[in-house]
This record gives C-alpha cells, structure tokens and sequence, in this order.
C-alpha cells in the first residue's frame, strides 16, 4: 500500500471516528438544553430561590452550533450547491465537489484562527456567567474546536473527490 493510500485511509478512520464523537456532543448539548430549560421553567414556577439554570442552555448551544457546523460539512447537508448533482457530467459534479471543499477548508480555516483568538481572550479574562458561574472559556472552546473540524470533514471530502470516490453523504444515505 502506498504512502498516500496509508494516510487517506488514516484520514479517513480519524474522520469516522471524530463524526462518531460529534454525534455525541450534540446529543449531549441538546439534553443539556432540555434539563436546563425545564430546570429554569421549574424555578420560576414554584418561585424557587435558585439560580437560573437556563445559562446551561446557552451555554450548550455553543457545541450545537459549531461542532453540528462539522458533522454538516461531514454529511454533506451544510451550505452546498446542489445542482451539481443535477447535472449530467461526472467532471462537472467532480469539480463541484472539489471547489466546496477547497472553499470549506478556507472558511474553516479562517474562522479557525478568529475563533482561537477569541477563545484565549475568554480563557485569559477568567469571565464567568452571570447566573451560575459557569467560565465563559467552555462555550467559545466549541467554536475552535467546530472550526477545526470543519477543515478535517473538507480534506477529507477533498481527498475523496479527488479520488473520484462517494462522498460521505452517498455512503450513508
């Protein structure tokens, strides 16, 4: 097997392996917004004095939005022209794909490197939520953390259209 066999199937395990871990983290942001919520409905309603745990679901937006951002670039079912399925020639629907992974290796690359700035500054001001004191540094973690694996999902479909082989989204319809 070839060196660059080698690498694009090790790519290619790091990727199932990171969608399988992002599955989890928003399955667990979406609980977390639940109880939190329900939580918060409850204080209010019995007029409990307790602090607002409607924070956690806020906070746990953050993962939703940016780490969901990656399985989408995964999947195929982010912000693509659709067209190019559409049309009848493979080069076309081949440099189709080509170009939306170039373009979301530089969009994920970009926000990447906004988005670690932007998490040093929380985690080096040491801010913490109003309600329940939760650092600030947890929620804008997600957003490098979504950023880079965006750029992962990208070369990865990179590589596979490259190779003219299915996407992610054709293997798993």
């Amino acid at each position: 097997m070839s060196v660059s066999k080698r690498a694009s199937t090790w790519l290619f395990s790091v990727e199932r392996h990171a969608f399988l871990a992002e599955k989890w983290i928003c399955i667990i942001s979406l609980v977390a917004m639940l109880v939190g919520i329900c939580f918060s409905v409850a204080v209010r309603y019995f007029s409990l004095h307790l602090p607002d745990a409607g924070e956690i679901a806020i906070y746990a937006m953050a993962p939703l939005t940016f780490v969901g951002a990656a399985m989408c670039t995964c999947t195929g079912t982010h912000i693509a022209v659709d067209i190019i399925e559409q049309v009848k020639r493979p080069w076309v629907r081949r440099t189709g794909r080509v170009f939306t992974a170039l373009t979301m290796i530089v969009f994920g690359a970009v926000y990447f490197w906004t988005a670690l700035g932007f998490f040093q500054s929380a985690l080096s001001s040491g801010e913490r939520g109003l309600d329940m004191g939760i650092p600030v540094a947890i929620p804008t973690f997600f957003f490098p953390l979504g950023m880079a694996l965006v750029v992962l999902h990208a070369l990865a479909e990179l590589l596979r259209a490259a190779a003219n082989q299915p996407s992610v989204a054709k293997e798993h319809p």
